[in-house]
């Protein structure tokens, strides 16, 4: 039985687990011995099969709607808070490359033996699945078949002919057939799922026995281990804007905190979290922790209004202005050094069973 890669031994790690299963024998896994720094710190558009009407749906997906000068997904509009124009497409690119800087130039840390389909959940300008089947799958898997969904038809119209991009709601009813993924890959999907539990047993389903799920995700709580972030500030007050938001359009954001449990409840086995402290800014000493908080810094710059513009004004009322201001004050914070804080970036892996592991 194959067990995740162990990442990078420079990284922050919490080896804590959140229950008792996360330390069970069965996962193979010897983080103990790890060591921790001290430092604080042309395009094929699938169209879903339900629908016939397939030119007009063509049609449809790129008349994307326009608010508060940004571009979103006319594809099932309104379901998802984030605009897909240029911007925000440059900041999933930097959130990427952050991502590979951190797990050392891995994009996943999940076995990666036999694969033959992968799914990429919410994939985005489909960076990942191309990297995957151009660099990390390519040599021991050159016949892996690499599929990206997402609600946006953003993705480069020349990709390799192993990769192919779908346009679909990941909530809804899934056409692939059951026990057919040797892995699912999901990443920055907070406040996208209305259940869960329910998601995940919908991605159990269509995995092979034996096979695994990863799961990434950035924490929206701001954390710092002095004094330098009161407790009042634009940073901390951000978590409970986006569980209001979350309340509001019934999708939390909280994923990042409460996945570890939830997959377990799905019915998943050989549970494996990790936690890495991402710094917010270039304070550290740590010339490692220096590198990721410079790019986090870069990615939240870029981002931050494309998170957040639509959720304050639809979801909670604020007024453009009132919006605006706020977001004015995180980046003040966010381009400070004075203040020393810094995000959780959740890796999870795990199993479906099957007769070795059940």
């Amino acid at each position: 039985m194959s067990s995740p890669r162990a990442p990078p031994e420079s990284m922050e790690i919490d080896p804590t687990p959140t229950s008792p299963k996360a330390s069970s024998p069965t996962t193979g896994r010897q983080l103990d011995n790890l060591d921790r720094l001290t430092a604080p710190i042309e395009v094929t558009l699938q169209i879903p099969h339900s629908v016939t009407d397939t030119l007009s749906l063509k049609s449809s997906i790129f008349n994307y709607k326009w608010e508060y000068g940004r571009r979103y997904h006319a594809f099932e509009e309104g379901t998802y808070w984030a605009p897909n124009d240029e911007r925000q497409q440059e900041a999933e690119d930097m959130v990427h490359e952050m991502y590979r800087i951190v797990l050392e130039g891995r994009l996943t840390l999940a076995p990666d033996e036999n694969l033959q389909h992968v799914l990429d959940v919410g994939c985005g300008t489909g960076v990942w699945a191309i990297v995957a089947v151009r660099s990390e799958f390519a040599d021991e898997h050159p016949e892996v078949e690499v599929i990206g969904v997402d609600l946006s038809p953003i993705q480069p119209p020349f990709v390799p002919p192993n990769c192919r991009f779908e346009v679909d709601d990941i909530n809804k009813r899934w056409t692939y057939p059951k026990n057919y993924f040797d892995l699912v890959h999901i990443r920055s999907m907070s406040g996208c799922v209305p259940d869960w539990v329910a998601f995940y047993k919908k991605v159990l389903k269509h995995l092979k026995p034996g096979a695994w799920i990863e799961h990434v995700e950035l924490s929206g709580v701001a954390q710092c281990d002095d004094d330098t972030l009161p407790p009042g500030s634009a940073q901390r007050r951000w978590i409970q804007v986006f569980k209001q938001i979350g309340e509001a359009i019934g999708r939390p954001f909280d994923i990042a905190e409460t996945a570890g449990d939830l997959i377990r409840e799905a019915g998943f086995v050989n549970v494996h979290e990790w936690r890495l402290k991402i710094p917010i800014g270039t304070w550290p000493k740590d010339k490692e922790l220096k590198q990721w908080g410079a790019w986090n810094r870069l990615f939240l710059l870029q981002g931050l209004e494309g998170f957040s513009i639509k959720g304050l004004t639809d979801a909670l009322g604020w007024s453009y202005e009132q919006a605006q201001l706020y977001l004015a004050e995180l980046r003040k914070e966010v381009t400070d050094d004075g203040i020393h804080s810094y995000i959780d970036m959740l890796i999870i892996d795990a199993q479906k069973a099957d007769e070795t592991t059940a």
